[in-house]
């Protein structure tokens, strides 16, 4: 028997013993009624009937308050991190065209060029502009904001996963004998067990919490520049 199993079946034995006390009639003559073990005589076929229907309501106790706690955490974490990825794009909207050459710049560079040389001149390799390179500060603004995105589309993801096996998890509507629900379920539940759902769940709001920590440090560079009185408000939110 599993670890769950064990548990289960004491307390379904205890609950019959308590049973027994209060109702003698259900005891064999002869045996009487302060009989400690007066339970383990009923038939076989009975026992494990009593044991697999205890286990089921047992299990299904077990069962609503785990899926319904790890419901309410994985509703509010996909709220927040649909909301917070929409906010995060936005900013890459803005700061990724840093990365590459603005098409405005070369063409009055190449006006200007036109101008100056309008004597019909030999152009030389000083006149023309140096290759584009972005700056350190775009790259460094790009890689913490894509990691922040990152972060919070990989939550949303482990939160739908979740869903979808709290959803599996879910015996509503099961039917068949008590016998074969219970096992089945077993095997679902020791599933849950082996792949760490429950702490899976626990760690998705630490990752939304690193993606809004990469966040704050990459809009913080990036207004470093433009003025660091509204760099260090995006700084001390963070501290």
């Amino acid at each position: 028997l599993s670890t769950f199993i064990k548990p289960a079946y004491q307390s379904a034995m205890d609950e019959h013993s308590a049973m027994n006390e209060h109702s003698p009639q259900h005891i064999t003559p002869e045996y009487g009624v302060d009989d400690p073990i007066a339970h383990l005589r009923l038939p076989q076929v009975a026992q494990i009937s009593n044991f697999w229907k205890r286990y089921d309501r047992l299990a299904d106790i077990h069962d609503r308050k785990l899926t319904s706690n790890l419901n309410e955490n994985l509703d509010v974490l996909l709220i927040f991190a649909a909301l917070f990825s929409a906010i995060n794009t936005s900013f890459i909207s803005i700061t990724m065209p840093n990365l590459s050459p603005n098409p405005s710049e070369q063409t009055n560079n190449l006006l200007r060029l036109i101008v100056t040389r309008a004597d019909n001149t030999t152009l030389t390799p000083a006149d023309l502009s140096p290759p584009f390179s972005p700056g350190s500060n775009a790259i460094i603004v790009n890689c913490l904001l894509y990691a922040s995105l990152s972060c919070s589309l990989l939550a949303a993801v482990g939160a739908m996963m979740a869903k979808e096996w709290l959803q599996s998890f879910d015996r509503t509507g099961q039917t068949g004998p008590a016998e074969e629900q219970g096992r089945f379920r077993q095997r679902k539940f020791m599933g849950v067990e082996q792949w760490h759902l429950e702490a899976v769940v626990k760690f998705l709001p630490n990752l939304l919490l690193l993606s809004v920590i990469l966040f704050l440090i990459g809009i913080g560079i990036f207004l470093v520049p433009i003025n660091t009185i509204v760099a260090s408000t995006g700084w001390s939110s963070l501290a």
